[in-house]
């Protein structure tokens, strides 16, 4: 399946697992960027809102593609906010097949996930799969059994 894996990574870590997965499944990756960066604080608070902020050009339009898998660091339990602009930015959805992972520092309830699979079902794509990997095992490059049970659902 040709697979757009969408990224939006801070501080490297959900950017690392990204590429890890792109090389796994073949797929093309695309980052999420913001054009104005803002203090760490103020991004979560964006998060905390639900606040969406403009960011650069990158592969919106998935009419070329057949799935999509959605990645962003989790904070405060929630998406960060251009991970909440890329979702109003996308195209040529209806029908796809798509995926969300995160990446978090612990193991606390997040949203994060549930906000993705919520957004992207209401806009007629098919949820594969999610999937969570700490940030501690980022660091080790440690992904585990639930990295390839991902991956092997966009092959």
């Amino acid at each position: 399946m040709k697979t757009l894996i969408a990224c939006y990574s801070y501080s490297g870590h959900t950017l690392k697992v990204a590429e890890a997965l792109k090389k796994a499944i073949n797929a093309d990756i695309t980052q999420i960027e913001t054009i104005k960066d803002k203090w760490y604080l103020f991004k979560l608070f964006d998060a905390i809102r639900g606040k969406k902020v403009p960011i650069k050009p990158c592969q919106t339009d998935l009419m070329s593609y057949q799935g999509l898998i959605l990645c962003c660091p989790v904070w405060a339990g929630r998406t960060p906010a251009a991970i909440n602009q890329y979702l109003l930015e996308i195209k040529n959805v209806k029908g796809k097949q798509f995926g969300v992972f995160v990446t978090s520092g612990g193991n606390r309830p997040q949203k994060a996930t549930i906000q993705m699979r919520e957004f992207l079902d209401k806009e007629g794509m098919q949820f594969l799969g999610q999937m969570r990997i700490i940030t501690e095992n980022v660091e080790k490059g440690n992904y585990g059994e639930t990295f390839d049970f991902f991956a092997k659902k966009f092959v």
